[in-house]
């Protein structure tokens, strides 16, 4: 045990004693993180606000009368149109070439929608009883581009169903005639959710990726130089004739690598409690949701980032110890890199739904445990298993590593 700790204190000198290196390890991932998600929280409220200010520039073709007239109750100032909160730029045009013209404008993002009445539209609405068809009113706008969809949400909500409504009123009277039940009319609590768990879906879609490969890209460099990067500068043949137990040698790496990687993944899990709240906060203001990142979620979130820093530590480790030098170890460790990114990629289109077994599952079982985190769906005993199968997956990889190190011809590359 004491040549464990004097190899574990000889990694932790080396690692102390380079300033560079103790702001990348420690202070750069807080930095990072916290200028990320208050980044993000920026962005999506300028995002919506961007959206709720655009006022959506509209052409109309072939309108008829009583859809000026309806329209014209609305009217602000020539070409604008305000219904509620929400504003419309309309330009009214009974030529089709200009429709047609106008249809590279959608194409294109500088026009929002177009809207297309038949010509007889006024005719067939009178003539109902014996109309061979219900006239159609044509719409083109650009999925795409957000301001175009956004726009033609509105106009069919806010436009064309009141009118409908008016029209139809027109033609049988009391409405209220025509109901035979309705839905939820004065049901003001039909809605019953956990709105962490709603928010918490889009969060969880991205932010375990995020977090996976951070973390293992923050051990991948540690992990490396310590075991590649001693072959390369020649120190690891030195120390391997020392009187010390090779096992002795490969645990206080590990050890001190743990440590390492295990504060560096603290802060980590430090900067995101204290970022998510922000993000949460700033969100919930937005939506009007009462969001909040609870004390269970920051508990569960810092164990799995703990544990899953140790798996990534042993892996890598063991990855390194083929190597002869820092290049090698990098194409050795790529595979093991890849496969991360393919998990996190997964969890990201994977259902909350996991049965238990799942969590076992090394790597991919505390990837969806952290999704589940954001959603709310973890329970502490799936977390106890997500976090058993990274120490005993990690002590595996330990073990192993110890048993290559006893092996010359992986040690001298012999």
């Amino acid at each position: 045990m004491k040549t464990i700790v004097i190899v574990m204190k000889k990694e932790l000198y080396r690692v102390f004693s380079d300033r560079k290196m103790v702001f990348g390890l420690f202070f750069m991932p807080a930095i990072v993180i916290i200028g990320i998600y208050l980044l993000m929280g920026i962005l999506m409220s300028s995002m919506m606000e961007d959206w709720e200010e655009h006022e959506p520039t509209i052409l109309i073709y072939h309108a008829p009368h009583s859809f000026y007239d309806y329209m014209g109750t609305m009217e602000q100032s020539t070409g604008e149109y305000r219904q509620n909160d929400s504003v419309f730029h309309i330009t009214w045009t009974d030529d089709g070439q200009m429709v047609e013209e106008e249809k590279a404008h959608i194409y294109s993002g500088e026009l929002d929608l177009i809207l297309v009445f038949p010509d007889d539209f006024e005719e067939q609405v009178k003539e109902y009883p014996t109309a061979e068809s219900i006239p159609d009113i044509y719409t083109y706008y650009n999925p795409s581009e957000d301001y175009s969809d956004n726009a033609r949400t509105d106009v069919l909500n806010k436009l064309l169903e009141p009118y409908r409504q008016k029209l139809l009123q027109e033609r049988v009277g009391d409405l209220e005639q025509l109901k035979i039940f309705t839905v939820d009319a004065t049901n003001e609590d039909s809605v019953i959710q956990n709105d962490n768990k709603a928010q918490g879906k889009i969060f969880g879609f991205v932010i375990p990726y995020m977090i996976t490969i951070a973390l293992f890209a923050g051990a991948m460099n540690l992990g490396a130089d310590s075991f590649a990067g001693e072959k390369e500068r020649g120190t690891m043949a030195a120390l391997l004739v020392t009187p010390i137990k090779r096992s002795a040698i490969v645990y206080g790496k590990l050890f001190a690598l743990m440590i390492l990687s295990g504060l560096s993944s603290l802060i980590y899990g430090g900067a995101m409690i204290f970022a998510m709240p922000l993000l949460y906060r700033t969100l919930g203001t937005l939506t009007g949701q009462d969001l909040h990142f609870m004390p269970s979620q920051m508990v569960m979130m810092l164990v799995l980032i703990v544990t899953l820093v140790f798996l990534y530590v042993a892996l890598i480790a063991m990855c390194a110890t083929f190597a002869k030098n820092m290049k090698e170890a990098s194409t050795y460790i790529m595979p093991l890199y890849m496969l991360v990114l393919a998990i996190g990629m997964v969890s990201m289109f994977r259902g909350e739904n996991v049965s238990n077994l799942q969590y076992f599952i090394p790597l991919y079982g505390s990837t969806m445990a952290l999704k589940n985190v954001f959603t709310v769906e973890l329970s502490p005993l799936e977390c106890l298993f997500a976090t058993i199968s990274n120490l005993v997956s990690g002590a595996l990889c330990a073990y192993l590593t110890a048993k290559m190190f006893h092996n010359e011809k992986v040690m001298f590359n012999a």
